[in-house]
C-alpha cells in the first residue's frame, strides 16, 4: 500500500512520451494531443471507469456530470489524457470534450472501508482535475490527486457483471492505495 506520506515522484510517474512545457497552462495542454486510453479495474476484471458528460457546458464549483463504471468499454469508457508539467496529467472524456475527471479529496483524510470523497466530471480542468499516475513495478497503475495528495482514484465494482446503460458501481477517492485503487491503462 502507498502511503499519503509518499511524496509525488515522477521517477515512477506513467511516462508515455508525452513531455509538456515547463508552465503549460490548462488551455495549452487541452490543445495539445494526448493519449487515447481506457481505464480498467485490477480488482474488477472488465469493469471500467466511465465518464456520462451529458449536458455539461460550463463549470460548477462542486463539479458536474457521473462518474461511475461499466461493464466493458465503450465511448463513455475512453479518456485523453493531457500532460502537464511535472508529471501531471488531466482526464478527459474522449465523448464529452473539455469535459475532465474531477476529484475532490478534502474530506479524504483516513482509510475508509467504502472510499469517501467525491469523483465526478468538470467542465474545464483546474486543480481537482489533475493527477499523477503511477506505475507501480508489475506494469499496473495509480491514479493520484494532484490537489489532494492523500486521495487515490477508487473503484468498486463489486455488483458491475453486465452492461448498464447507465452505468454502475461506485467511482471515489481512497486515503493511500490498495487493491480497489488499482488500473491497467490500455493505449488505444
Amino acid at each position: 500500500m502507498v502511503t499519503a506520506e509518499e511524496q509525488l515522484d515522477s521517477s515512477q510517474s506513467f511516462g508515455l512520451g508525452l513531455e509538456p512545457e515547463p508552465d503549460m497552462t490548462e488551455s495549452e495542454a487541452s490543445s495539445r494531443p494526448g493519449l487515447v486510453v481506457t481505464i480498467q479495474s485490477v480488482q474488477f476484471p472488465n469493469v471500467f471507469l466511465r465518464l456520462d458528460g451529458n449536458g455539461v457546458t460550463s463549470s460548477n464549483g462542486a463539479g458536474v456530470g457521473t462518474v461511475n463504471c461499466q461493464f466493458g468499454a465503450g465511448p463513455y469508457e475512453k479518456f485523453i489524457l493531457r500532460p502537464y508539467a511535472g508529471d501531471q496529467y488531466s482526464i478527459e472524456s474522449l465523448q464529452f470534450p473539455n469535459v475532465y475527471l474531477r476529484l475532490d479529496g478534502s474530506q479524504v483524510t483516513s482509510p475508509q472501508g467504502s472510499g469517501s470523497g467525491t469523483v465526478n466530471g468538470q467542465f474545464g480542468a483546474g486543480p481537482y482535475e489533475r493527477f499523477v499516475i503511477r506505475q507501480e513495478a508489475d506494469g499496473q497503475y495509480f491514479i493520484q490527486s494532484v490537489q489532494f495528495p492523500q486521495a487515490y482514484l477508487r473503484v468498486d465494482g463489486s455488483n458491475v457483471d453486465s452492461f448498464n446503460g447507465a452505468g454502475a458501481g461506485t467511482v471515489n477517492a481512497q486515503y493511500g492505495s490498495g487493491p480497489w485503487e488499482k488500473f491497467q491503462i490500455t493505449v488505444l
